[in-house]
């Protein structure tokens, strides 16, 4: 699959419909941030990917969405994260856990991609940077981004009534966070069940894998907008039927 994958892509890759899903994507991204802010009744101003034609001006717009995001999120921080600015590789406290964060997220859809047989060496936004790069697991993860990694660690840091000295003392608490929020069920309207947020994960790549496969625009599969509290006493995690790349 593998050979076929990468021919396909390829050849995905030099359609519009590859630039439609890209901005599928980061919309998809900066949803769920807004999601996030509206948790704590703050609203996420964002410029549209209306117009967008090439990748370069997608990430242009990205990189200014993002950074109205982390102006905002910086305010619902605690006082002792006064000055947070997204920095990535910067070594403060709150940057050196969000990295951390990014790449256990990205740990984890590696597995995905891995059991779906998908090579991860092409992909849509990002560019491979050296013959082992994997840029496809950066693509996809802007979707869970927002729910798995800045949201855990908005809560995680809030719960601290002291600032935090040693990072690596909390690296592990950090990404038990995480994982339960992986395996804890969101409710899929499309299958009007509650599902772990995993496997809402692993349909999100399915179903990237099919509009690659049909040359097709990605439609991603969408959580509710509001807060849902119907799997709040759901511990359910019985899946629908088996996941399967079309």
């Amino acid at each position: 699959m593998n050979s076929l994958w990468l021919e396909r892509m390829a050849s995905y890759r030099a359609t519009p419909l590859a630039l439609a899903s890209a901005k599928v994507l980061v919309e998809l991204k900066d949803a769920r941030r807004t999601h996030l802010l509206k948790r704590y009744k703050l609203d996420m101003p964002h410029m549209p990917y209306n117009g967008i034609e090439t990748y370069e001006q997608i990430l242009l717009r990205e990189a200014r969405n993002a950074k109205t995001f982390w102006a905002i999120y910086a305010r619902l921080l605690p006082p002792w994260c006064a000055g947070f600015k997204r920095q990535p590789r910067n070594g403060d406290i709150i940057n050196s856990l969000l990295d951390v964060g990014y790449h256990h997220l990205a740990n984890k859809l590696e597995k995905i991609i891995t059991e779906k047989d998908i090579s991860p060496s092409l992909s849509l936004i990002h560019r491979a940077h050296s013959a082992n790069s994997k840029p496809l697991i950066y693509d996809l993860m802007e979707m869970f981004r927002a729910d798995l990694v800045d949201f855990v660690l908005l809560k995680f840091l809030r719960l601290k009534k002291k600032p935090i000295q040693n990072t690596q003392e909390h690296i592990g608490r950090f990404l038990s966070e995480i994982n339960k929020t992986i395996d804890a069920p969101h409710y899929l309207k499309d299958f009007k069940q509650c599902l772990p947020y995993r496997y809402y994960m692993e349909l999100q790549v399915v179903k990237f894998i099919k509009a690659v496969n049909r040359r097709e625009v990605f439609e991603p599969l969408l959580l509710p907008r509001r807060h849902d509290s119907r799997c709040a006493c759901n511990t359910s995690t019985t899946p629908v039927d088996s996941i399967k790349t079309l």
